[in-house]
């Protein structure tokens, strides 16, 4: 139920670190069909993408980086870790290239950020950082609805 990164051992790491370029790797072979397939399905459909196929990859992908995250994060904070890095990019950025990006360098700076947080305060690694994931998208939410009051 709750991993934790700081028990993972050296072969859990360079298991973790293989199977992410594998993700990453497949998704950018991947990239235009599964922006076609998440888009617009019958459109992807329509222009011959095997919808299937693809569907499948995308959740072999998801399955994967949810497996990783788990014995790191465990299985109650996997979730929001997931998701908040996308909540706070889709509020910044509609085109879904930038999306993607940014969500990958959010979680990596909030992760960073997260673990610093950890040691500081003496607090779990997990929770650490998926706070400070919550704390990005609640600023980036903030900012969203400062602007709108403004213009």
């Amino acid at each position: 139920m709750f991993g934790s990164i700081l028990a993972m051992s050296r072969e859990d790491v360079k298991l973790s670190v293989a199977l992410s370029l594998v993700v990453l790797g497949l998704f950018a072979v991947c990239y235009n069909k599964i922006f076609a397939v998440t888009f617009d399905e019958n459109f992807a459909k329509a222009t011959g993408v095997n919808v299937g196929l693809y569907n499948v990859v995308i959740a072999v992908l998801t399955a994967v980086t949810i497996v990783l995250g788990m014995r790191m994060m465990g299985a109650m904070l996997i979730s929001s870790l997931i998701i908040f890095p996308c909540l706070t990019s889709m509020r910044v950025f509609k085109s879904f290239g930038r999306v993607v990006i940014s969500s990958g360098v959010l979680s990596v700076v909030c992760f960073c950020l997260g673990m610093v947080a950890s040691y500081q305060f003496s607090t779990p690694a997990g929770a650490s950082v998926v706070v400070v994931n919550l704390l990005a998208f609640l600023l980036c939410l903030a900012w969203q609805s400062l602007g709108r009051l403004r213009g």
